[in-house]
C-alpha cells in the first residue's frame, strides 16, 4: 500500500526535525526529499511550516501514546521495552542522527511548537501513568515513576545520539527495567 502524499509529508517532516529541529527545517528542501511539489505543501499545509511541524508532532505523539498504552492490562515492563526499542530503531535508522521530535520541538523558537511538545509529553506521561496503575503501581506513585520514565528515556536517546551509540539507551532501559520491576507487586527483578 502507497502512502498518501500528506502522510509522506507529515512522515518527513517527523524524521527532519528528530534529525535538526524545527527551526532548520525546510519546506523546500523536505519537498526534495519527498519528492513532492513544493507547492503541495503548501497544498496540504496551508499554515506553512509552523502548521506541517505542529502535524507531524502531534503525529508522531499520537504513535508513541497508542504503543505506550498497549502496556495496559499488566504490561508495563512489555510496554517500557517497546518504548525503548522505538526510539533505538530511529537511532539506528538514522545513524544516530535523529532523537525525538518532541523533544526537538520543546526546544523551538517558536513558543507554539514549544507548547505542542508540552502537550504530547503531557499525553505520553497520562498514558504512561496509567499504564503503570493498571500494572499494580500504587497511583500515587505512577505519575512520578512515569515522568521518571520518560525523563531518562529523553536523555538517554540525546547521550546516545553523542556517543553515536546506542549503549546509554540501553543501560538507561536496563535501569528503568530494573525500577518497573520494584516497583510492580510480585515482578522484582528480570
Amino acid at each position: 500500500m502507497t502512502m498518501d502524499t500528506r502522510t509522506r509529508m507529515i512522515l518527513g517532516a517527523a524524521k527532519a526535525i528528530a534529525t535538526g529541529g524545527i527551526d532548520a527545517m525546510s519546506l523546500r528542501s523536505l519537498a526534495e526529499s519527498e519528492g513532492v511539489p513544493l507547492g503541495s505543501m503548501y497544498h496540504h499545509f496551508p499554515g506553512g511550516k509552523a502548521a506541517l511541524a505542529e502535524e507531524a508532532v502531534r503525529f508522531v505523539g499520537v504513535q508513541v501514546t497508542e504503543l505506550i498504552e498497549q502496556g495496559r492490562g499488566g504490561h508495563a515492563r512489555q510496554a517500557l521495552l517497546a518504548f525503548a526499542d522505538r526510539w533505538r530503531r530511529v537511532l539506528d535508522a538514522s545513524d544516530y542522527r535523529s532523537g525525538c521530535p518532541v523533544a526537538a520541538a520543546a526546544t523551538s523558537s517558536d513558543a507554539r511548537q514549544r507548547q505542542v511538545a508540552r502537550e504530547v509529553f503531557a499525553d505520553w506521561h497520562r498514558a504512561m501513568s496509567s499504564m503503570l496503575v493498571d500494572a499494580g503501581v500504587d497511583r500515587s506513585r505512577a505519575p512520578r515513576l512515569a515522568r521518571t520514565i520518560l525523563a531518562a528515556t529523553e536523555g538517554a536517546l540525546a547521550l546516545a545520539r553523542a556517543a553515536g551509540s546506542s549503549q546509554p539507551l540501553d543501560e538507561v532501559t536496563d535501569e528503568l527495567y530494573t525500577l518497573l520491576g520494584d516497583a510492580v507487586p510480585g515482578q522484582g527483578t528480570r
